[in-house]
């Protein structure tokens, strides 16, 4: 939004630079593991997880740039809109730099796990900064989930570290501490409380309730699903998300905004140019009704097998 002093450097420039002296693909760091840089697809075993898991997800970049030429035709520029997003502060959603690249500065609204923490008191800071003449509001909004690129979910390989970390770290962790409840219950022992005086990790409370609630209300349903808890707790957590951002904008807000919401998979690759987004929701929100922009497809929403037919897709309902 606005000048273009304002805007970043484009993403992940020291990154390119970087990977120019680093060791090529494969090859072993004389201290740590490296990942691959500037590879052309990534492993054949990650996409099958993530077709598998998120039909339809497309590359993130590939959404970027339709998403920006959709709402391009409602009027939306990086002149008259402000951003905002409501992701995991984890460093490994980059895609944000991008988004901030395209639309300018990002207003953070979202914590841990990508709910939108900071509030009402948030979105009226956010809707105060946009500009005057014809002032328009855009909100990416996503929970994440790693998925390494032998198609493990809710894990990814992180540059610098040897060893397999938690993506997202919040939401695996409040999974982990839901199931150790339910296992002392189940064995005649008290259901286990996080601490109520935790005053320094209030956030991974909220996240802890909100994941711990959805596994005890669906673990019938959950052990008889194919599938893996990782991605049934990333989805609910993007209902909640939704919830929370349509639920602090008032209701006489007038001002147009535009909301892109999805779930963002992160992968091994360190470049970050592969990263997916299944898309759930793009939506224009004004004086308090949400218009979708786009209809299910025939046989299942955002069912989309290719980048091609993802941007002929939206292009043809925009």
């Amino acid at each position: 939004m606005g000048t273009t002093a304002c805007k970043p450097k484009k993403p992940f420039q020291k990154a390119y630079e970087a990977d120019k002296q680093a060791p090529e693909a494969g090859e072993k760091h004389p201290e740590k593991r490296v990942l691959k840089h500037m590879v052309s697809s990534v492993d054949p075993r990650c996409r099958e997880a993530i077709d598998k898991h998120f039909p339809g997800a497309c590359r993130a970049d590939v959404v970027l740039k339709t998403t920006q030429s959709v709402f391009r035709r409602y009027g939306f520029n990086d002149e008259n809109t402000l951003f905002a997003s409501s992701t995991c502060p984890d460093e490994i959603n980059c895609i944000i730099d991008d988004f901030s690249a395209t639309w300018g500065e990002n207003f953070s609204l979202g914590g841990l796990a990508g709910l939108p923490f900071t509030g009402k008191t948030g979105f009226h800071a956010f809707s105060h900064h946009k500009p005057e003449k014809d002032g328009r509001l855009l909100i990416f909004f996503a929970p994440h989930i790693g998925i390494t690129s032998d198609g493990k979910t809710g894990r990814i390989n992180r540059l610098g570290i040897s060893k397999i970390t938690t993506a997202c770290g919040s939401c695996i962790a409040a999974q982990n501490a839901a199931l150790e409840s339910l296992k002392c219950t189940k064995n005649g022992g008290k259901k286990c409380h996080p601490c109520k005086e935790s005053i320094g990790d209030k956030q991974q409370l909220v996240v802890s309730e909100i994941v711990s609630n959805f596994i005890e209300q669906n673990m019938a349903s959950l052990m008889k699903i194919e599938g893996d808890l990782n991605v049934e707790t990333t989805k609910h957590l993007y209902k909640r998300i939704k919830e929370e951002i349509l639920r602090i904008i008032p209701d006489d807000f007038k001002a147009p905004i535009g909301l892109i919401g999805g779930i963002l998979i992160n992968t091994d690759y360190a470049d970050r140019q592969h990263d997916y987004i299944l898309v759930n929701d793009i939506l224009i929100r004004k004086k308090n009704v949400s218009s979708p922009l786009f209809l299910p497809s025939s046989d299942s929403m955002w069912s989309f097998h290719n980048e091609t037919s993802f941007y002929r897709e939206l292009s043809l309902r925009a």
